[in-house]
């Protein structure tokens, strides 16, 4: 800390966070929590690095991006008593209520640092956003603290929006069930590189009724949500049901849609980020207004929530909100009431209760004119396939699919008892004499098939098997609030344990306890100058006095404090590096 009490650097001023804070700014920047932090100078540091403060930057709107602009191409440390002229250039007016909440936003993400009564960015700040408005046109002097308002909006009932989301809601959850169901039988066999064969995503699409590309977005979603893992039966990869199949099975239809609908909005990123995702829905506003809003205005209201993303928002936009109508949270191009948030009272009582009957037909197959109950569905699926076509599930019958019902111990009689409890109608006599010629053809065989239902259901957890989600593999670091309140106790415990190893007494600054990368990255914050042990080319140890410039792929680019000759050193020569305190160089 200053003399004045105000914060001298960016550790300073995150110590004097609330922990509140602190935990917000892990939310908003979930990079810094991993690997594990040990002090919050080494979340000062971390949060200098130019790949995390690219990553917040793209976090800011138009107006927020303007705002830290203005800051980091200010020459020097920006004092607040000349800051109101300065960020009345973004808005062409004295700073309003809308440009002091930009610079606490930019504070809040550790961006910038308010101390000794000036506002400083972060050494990394100006770099990126150099590197990435290069060959850019620069944004008009005035920008907008609010997006444009989309043209053209139109209004649906909500309650008609409702209605029609959810049958594309019901719809989903029974593809999803009858491709599980499909996988449990026939499990979808994977190339060497782990892609689905075109072979195998074809007949998924004629399974689920729908393009080949749709087809394969279910499988992701299935194994985003866990539904779906890689096992490896006779040495080959496949994707079948994982042992959270049985589980699901038995939700509500509307809970079933809760999972899916969560897992498309949170997790399954390789179809689109979460945050757009997110701001797609948002979009649309309160959904009780039944707001139709058009794709375009939609992508130009999140084009100034994410400016610097707008290639990625003009490419997918069109994509995500097709993937919400198929899932049910659209309808009529309007939010449905119970997507915002995603609940499931509202739907439940908007979609068809389970039925336990199906009707059988003389070409060998059964119709299920609705979804069935978890008992009903083991039961047709370990003695028919499924081979849907249109809004009902279709069962097909045949030799084999009654062989895995006789592998279960089922006789004849007791598969054709099965049929008549589960059929509005007599068994078609073709279906009964199938049965009792397949159970004349197993009784002589020694080899029964065996169920792949009764197998899933049997499966050990210690199966190899995993979601192949590739948010799943990426997120080394889920972080919740709980998690980060957790990790920001641990670092006031660590912090004030050090204060109080100096001299057996709390202090305000424990500075000689940074390490050498710490100091290097505190320094190039504050301007101070840096006394240094290194070894030379040669190998022998040498002390230099230095201005730190800035240091970035294992390297610091520094001035020498006497002869004010530039030099760069690997960071791995550092033997030892301490700030002298009170030594910042003028701006």
């Amino acid at each position: 800390m200053s003399p004045s009490g105000s914060p001298s650097t960016l550790t300073d001023m995150l110590r004097s966070f609330s922990n509140n804070e602190l935990v917000d700014l892990l939310l908003a920047r979930p990079d810094l929590a991993s690997p594990t932090l040990r002090s919050l100078s080494d979340l000062a540091a971390r949060a200098t690095t130019r790949h995390s403060v690219a990553s917040a930057v793209d976090s800011l709107n138009a107006f927020e991006l303007e705002v830290a602009r203005e800051i980091a191409t200010s020459p020097g440390p920006l004092p607040l008593a000349n800051a109101a002229d300065v960020l009345s250039a973004v808005g062409q007016r004295p700073p309003s209520t809308e440009t002091l909440q930009a610079v606490e936003r930019l504070r809040g993400l550790a961006l910038i640092w308010v101390g000794d009564s000036a506002l400083r960015p972060v050494r990394a700040l100006p770099t990126v956003l150099v590197d990435t408005s290069a060959g850019e046109p620069r944004a008009a002097p005035a920008v907008s603290p609010w997006p444009q308002e989309p043209a053209d909006v139109t209004h649906q009932p909500h309650a008609l929006v409702a209605k029609v989301a959810a049958g594309s809601a019901f719809e989903s959850v029974r593809r999803m069930d009858v491709l599980l169901e499909h996988c449990a039988a026939q499990p979808v066999q994977l190339r060497r590189d782990g892609a689905v064969a075109v072979r195998e995503l074809t007949v998924v699409a004629e399974l689920l009724d729908v393009p080949t590309k749709s087809a394969q977005w279910y499988l992701h979603l299935a194994e985003a949500a866990g539904l779906l893992g890689v096992s490896w039966p006779d040495g080959a990869e496949v994707l079948s049901p994982s042992t959270e199949f049985p589980g699901w099975a038995q939700r509500s239809l509307a809970e079933q849609w809760r999972v899916l609908a969560c897992t498309w909005r949170d997790e399954q990123e390789a179809s689109a980020p979460r945050w757009l995702k997110q701001l797609c829905l948002a979009a649309f506003g309160d959904p009780l207004d039944g707001r139709v809003v058009p794709n375009t205005g939609i992508r130009d209201w999140i084009v100034w929530h994410r400016p610097r993303s707008a290639p990625i928002v003009r490419r997918l936009t069109d994509s995500v909100l097709h993937q919400a109508a198929e899932l049910g949270l659209l309808g009529l191009g309007a939010l449905a009431c119970y997507a915002a948030p995603i609940e499931t009272t509202s739907l439940e009582a908007l979609l068809p209760s389970r039925t336990e009957e199906v009707l059988l037909q003389a070409d060998l197959t059964a119709v299920a004119p609705g979804p069935l109950t978890p008992e009903a569905a083991r039961e047709l699926g370990a003695i028919a396939d499924i081979e849907s076509r249109g809004g009902a599930t279709v069962y097909r019958f045949s030799s084999a699919t009654v062989r895995r019902g006789l592998s279960r111990g089922w006789n004849a009689e007791r598969i054709v008892a099965l049929l008549t409890k589960r059929s509005r109608t007599a068994v078609p006599q073709p279906l009964a004499y199938l049965v009792h010629d397949a159970a004349r053809v197993a009784s002589s065989s020694d080899s029964p098939t065996s169920s792949p239902v009764e197998a899933l259901q049997q499966r050990p957890h210690s199966e190899p098997g995993r979601p192949r989600s590739s948010v799943r593999e990426r997120s080394a670091f889920p972080l919740d609030r709980p998690a980060a309140e957790a990790v920001i106790k641990v670092l006031r415990s660590a912090d004030s344990e050090l204060a109080q190893r100096l001299d057996g007494s709390p202090v305000s600054d424990p500075v000689p306890q940074l390490t050498p990368v710490e100091a290097l990255r505190e320094a190039a914050e504050t301007g101070e100058t840096l006394w240094l042990s290194a070894t030379d080319s040669e190998g022998r140890i040498v002390e230099r006095l230095v201005t730190v410039e800035d240091v970035d792929a294992g390297t610091l680019h520094s001035v020498d404090a006497r002869s004010g000759q530039a030099c760069r050193l690997p960071v791995r020569r550092i033997l030892a590096a301490h700030i002298l305190r009170g030594s910042r160089k003028a701006h």
